[in-house]
């Protein structure tokens, strides 16, 4: 075996090794540089043709200021009355009360102003018996479908694969969710790389509830 032909493996290995290094950190390295533009541009667009001149950045500096103003705003007295006035305003109109609505929720879930919206990784049966979901317990089941179910009910957000932004919105009895004790992270990259990546939990959770099932027993647990 010549010498080149030994070291193709080894240059394959290197190559590979380059990748997952290099890859990941200029994924972040683009989604933050794609970010600043659009956020830059809200405001740039308009502040350029006013000074006369361009500079990166300038627009993401005022937003930045105005956002905290507001902020600034709404922790004093005169800010919060302002603010519960434009909201009673806004929820007599019927589309835009709906859209506020619900964004606003979403974004004081993130921002952590309130109750964090993923309270817990479960999985449960899905779509068919003896094939396994994993994911996130968001609430209780609404009022209607408790009525129809078997005990109080949860409900469950199914992350789809590759993208976890986008999935399903399930409805299943308690007795049947299998609680975990994986993280929403994990759940997040184990759903983003499609189960490539994976933990040793994980797959012992899921060796775990399929033996469990297939003998009759299994932990059920309160969501």
């Amino acid at each position: 075996m010549s010498q080149s032909t030994r070291r193709a493996p080894n240059l394959r290995r290197y190559l590979l090794q380059g990748i997952a290094v290099i890859g990941p950190l200029g994924l972040t390295v683009f989604v933050l540089v794609w970010l600043f533009q659009h956020v830059d541009g809200l405001l740039g667009q308009w502040l350029h043709p006013v000074l006369g001149w361009s500079a990166p950045g300038i627009g993401a500096l005022l937003l930045l200021i105005i956002l905290l103003v507001v902020g600034w705003l709404v922790e004093r007295t005169i800010g919060s009355r302002l603010v519960g006035l434009g909201e009673r305003l806004l929820g007599r109109v019927p589309i835009v009360r709906r859209l506020y609505g619900g964004s606003s929720r979403i974004i004081r879930a993130v921002v952590g102003e309130e109750k964090m919206a993923f309270r817990e990784a479960v999985l449960f049966q899905y779509p068919r018996e003896g094939l396994w979901s994993l994911g996130l317990v968001t609430g209780r089941a609404p009022s209607p479908a408790r009525e129809v179910l078997e005990d109080d009910g949860v409900t469950i957000y199914l992350p789809t694969a590759p993208n976890p932004m986008s999935g399903y919105l399930i409805i299943a009895n308690r007795k049947d969710v299998r609680r975990t004790n994986l993280s929403v992270e994990e759940v997040f990259t184990y759903v983003l790389s499609a189960g490539a990546v994976s933990t040793e939990r994980a797959a012992q959770i899921l060796e775990t509830e399929a033996d469990g099932v297939a003998s009759g027993t299994g932990t059920t647990g309160d969501a």
